[in-house]
């Protein structure tokens, strides 16, 4: 036998296949049984891992007469083969699942009903219940699908037992996005052959094209098994593998067409705000219509943004700005044709930077410090956002809390669609006036008014991936408000090799701001040798005057800079040590305008899965010496010293009553002094309808450089604390009652005062400003929620949020700054909002 040989390894493979399936299929034990299982014919292979293609029978909607109750007993489904090719994908064995898996297709004109009996002993079933959106560690059923069969971006949906949904969007290969929720109906049931799970999808819910003859659309299946800590896919391919949106499984169906949306969203809010005395009630509707597969219309006119989803606190005292992502429903709908370059997704950086697959195994704390910021020329957010171009006249000070309220809008409007290989999209929003409130100079309380901003986005885009993938596009944004104008323009390439093993991305963008224009690019070229290692390099270019944040995100300009990414995946190691996998980064910026070096490092991040589903995160990195040019804010750099950080995570199984985190970590400060953190946290499930999720950071702080006007600095000593508190009780089906609270918490004594030299270099001594520069920080942002999910996006609100930011209280300690953010809020309001969507 000459194994070289491609023709007789394959023969002899064949005939071993065969063997097994032969032995199989004639024991009393055997997990498929041909008899009762449909047939799929071989697509081809990714990795060694076979893709399939199927049929699924069409019936008129009115014939298939099924109820989403979680329950298979309908007629209809007994008439239908299932399907069970899952395997192990994570750990990444390949192999066949332990339990059998029956998920059954059924399409009508109206939509595609899935249902799946997983086989499981009925006494380890977990239920877990979870908010929306938020992952569950109990078992679960996930599914795919790329209703264009084009292999450009893909829905993804989720339903743990009990009810628990997700729901997103995902951009090839592995982009995941949270951002869109769909008008789709899913319940669970517990049965004695384990559980099941029943699914309707609209097609009018997602972008088709038309064709003629059968349809193709790919899919893919998951499936969660929590008491085993394994999750089964078909097709079975690794987190690592090359490819995943343009490797999926293919169905075929007959007989269905795009299907015209209509829809019309109204709601009523009313707000009680006692922070600004002030109570208001608003109406307003979001619109959608979809003629026909080549378009969809969207409008929202008195779009009410209040503020049902609350931000995390985020303590940042640097010149950088903290990036927040979308959260409104309008701007989220159909958003996947506006992302022009896998940068412009917030996750992708921690999903790149540490390899991590987000295993359920443990309690799910990452380390995500030292990740890239997104570079995005449109960040919706912006949209509505803080009064960037609002005037104060002069003697005016705005009260506390004034600064970040957001803007009301009067309308937007949206327009999306494709025409064969071309897509387009075009976007137009208009803010109200900017009202606020402050004091002049003798203390009396004033108005301040002035005009909002309008907003237009264009988006134009070309892809072909019949084999390789190509894509050209354009994005072009508007802002247009009372002090200046502000475009930006970009253009991006892409390309990847059908094979899933190359993939480049890049783009050129062009600003023009008040009559300054400015120039950047970014690059990524990819290279996945297999599902264990993969190699990233990474290219920007942003000069100084280059400007797309009045509707963009970018950091930071004038900086030049390269990037490379080693990733590995060791699913399967031993009895020990189950699976390893992490990342090996090395970075190196400098700044165009002095070409100083600004960021530079050298990263390895790994993560253990060990026995018991314990999960240990490690970090480590060298940080040689840099410039700091931005925190200044204009008033040069200083040059920092070598630094080193390190952390650790100790993360437990997420199956008991109790997960644990436990962390340590380290990071040198500018001047060689160090700055350590402890974190304790816990996750509790009394019962299947209640968590609680605390956590606490500490940071002992020494030589903590922190700006203090002009071109000074201070170095400073104390501690920083900061916990956060969420509970959520899953009242009945549908109904959901959740607290969450954050609190950052920072007393500081001033140890040394420092200054920028001209030209630059070492900070040097300096004589103090005042006689005290010690200061103090207390954030906090509570929110207590009830929610009604009534039906697919018809929810009731009743929220209740209160917030604070203090001003400088030296004089306090900790348990005075936590109490004084809760007695004198300058965020404390009550809303009621009642959302009902009529539509097909």
């Amino acid at each position: 036998m000459v194994l070289s040989s491609p023709f007789r390894f394959h023969h002899y493979l064949h005939m071993l296949k065969v063997i097994i399936f032969i032995a199989l299929a004639l024991s009393s034990s055997a997990r498929v049984f041909a008899s009762d299982y449909s047939s799929a014919d071989l697509k081809g292979e990714q990795d060694g891992i076979p893709m399939y293609y199927i049929s699924v029978e069409t019936l008129q909607h009115i014939d298939a007469d099924i109820k989403i109750d979680g329950v298979v007993d309908e007629p209809t489904w007994k008439t239908i083969p299932a399907f069970d090719y899952m395997l192990v994908s994570s750990p990444a064995t390949g192999e066949p699942g332990d339990y059998k898996t029956e998920t059954r297709l059924l399409a009508t004109e109206k939509g595609l009903y899935v249902s799946s009996v997983m086989h499981q002993p009925k006494d380890s079933v977990q239920v877990k219940r979870t908010r929306r959106d938020q992952q569950t560690t109990g078992d679960n059923f996930g599914f795919t699908l790329d209703t264009t069969g084009a292999g450009t971006f893909a829905y993804w949906f989720s339903v743990g037992l009990g009810g628990s949904v997700m729901d997103g969007k995902v951009l090839p290969e592995r982009r995941y996005s949270t951002d869109w929720d769909g008008p789709w109906f899913s319940q669970t049931a517990i049965i004695d052959e384990g559980w099941s799970v029943e699914i309707f999808y609209p097609w009018s819910m997602f972008s088709m094209t038309e064709v003629d003859g059968p349809r193709q659309i790919g899919f893919a299946i998951s499936r969660n098994v929590g008491h085993k800590n394994q999750r089964y896919y078909w097709p079975g391919h690794t987190y690592s593998s090359p490819q995943f949106v343009t490797a999926l499984n293919t169905m075929q169906i007959n007989g269905v067409q795009p299907v015209q949306q209509v829809s019309v969203i109204p709601y009523v809010s009313l707000t009680a705000d006692n922070a600004r005395e002030d109570n208001d009630g608003r109406a307003g509707a979001d619109f959608s219509w979809k003629p026909s597969a080549k378009a969809e219309i969207s409008a929202s006119l008195f779009p009410d943004f209040g503020a049902v989803e609350s931000d995390d606190v985020v303590l940042n005292l640097t010149a950088l700005e903290t990036f927040f992502p979308e959260k409104r429903l309008f701007f989220l709908e159909g958003n996947e044709v506006f992302v022009t370059t896998p940068r412009a997704n917030s996750g992708n950086s921690l999903r790149e930077l540490t390899n991590e697959d987000f295993s359920t195994t443990s309690r799910r704390v990452f380390v995500t410090e030292y990740l890239n910021a997104p570079v995005s020329l449109l960040n919706t957010r912006r949209i509505g956002g803080v009064a960037t171009q609002a005037s104060i006249p002069a003697g005016i000070t705005p009260l506390r809390g004034e600064a970040g309220l957001r803007t009301d809008l009067l309308g937007a409007a949206k327009v999306t669609g494709a025409n064969g290989a071309f897509r387009y999209g075009v976007l137009a929003a208009f803010e109200d006036n900017v009202e606020l409130r402050g004091v002049d100079a003798l203390g009396n309380e004033v108005g301040i008014e002035d005009e909002g901003r309008d907003f237009g986005i264009v988006r134009l885009s070309y892809e072909k991936s019949e084999d390789d993938r190509f894509a050209i596009g354009y994005l072009g944004t508007l802002t247009d408000g009372p002090l200046y104008s502000a475009r930006v323009d970009g253009l991006d390439f892409h390309y990847g090799t059908g094979d899933g093993k190359w993939a480049a991305d890049v783009q050129f963008v062009n600003s023009d701001v008040d009559d300054i224009t400015g120039q950047g690019f970014v690059v990524g070229l990819d290279y996945s040798a297999d599902s264990q290692f993969q190699h990233l390099f990474r290219f920007d270019y942003f000069d100084e005057d280059v400007n797309i944040s009045d509707l963009g995100f970018l950091q930071r300009n004038d900086y030049k800079g390269a990037q490379y990414v080693f990733r590995y995946a060791y699913p399967t190691v031993g009895d020990f040590l189950k699976s390893a996998r992490g990342a090996i980064n090395i970075d190196r910026r400098y700044n165009i305008s002095e070409g100083q070096a600004i960021d530079s490092g050298i990263y390895w991040r790994n993560t253990m899965v060990l026995p018991g589903r314990n999960t240990v995160r490690t970090a480590i990195a060298f940080l040689p010496s840099r410039y700091e040019d931005i925190d200044s804010r204009g008033n040069g750099a200083y040059k920092a010293e070598d630094r080193f950080w390190w952390n650790v995570h100790l993360n437990t199984n997420s199956e008991d009553m109790l997960s644990w985190t436990v962390a340590m970590g380290a990071i040198q400060e500018d001047l060689g002094d160090w700055t350590h953190q402890y974190w304790v946290g816990v996750t509790a499930r009394p019962t299947e309808s209640v968590s609680i999720d605390l956590d606490v950071k500490y940071k002992r702080r020494d030589g903590w450089i922190v700006y203090q006007g002009a071109n000074n600095f201070g170095a400073y000593n104390g501690v920083d604390w900061q916990p956060t508190l969420e509970v959520n009780w899953f009242m009945a089906p549908r109904h959901q009652l959740r607290f969450k609270m954050q609190w950052a918490g920072v007393r500081v004594d001033e140890q040394g005062f420092f200054a920028v030299p001209l030209g630059d270099g070492k900070l040097t001594p300096a004589t103090r400003i005042r006689t005290d520069h010690d200061f103090t920080v207390s954030l906090l942002a509570a929110q207590l929620r009830y929610r009604w999910a009534i039906a697919p996006l018809t929810d009731l609100y009743v929220v209740y949020n209160r917030g604070n930011r203090l001003p400088d209280r030296t004089e306090d300690e900790f348990s005075s700054l936590f109490k004084d953010s809760f007695e004198d809020p300058t965020i404390d309001s009550l809303i009621v909002k009642l959302r009902y969507r009529f539509g097909n």
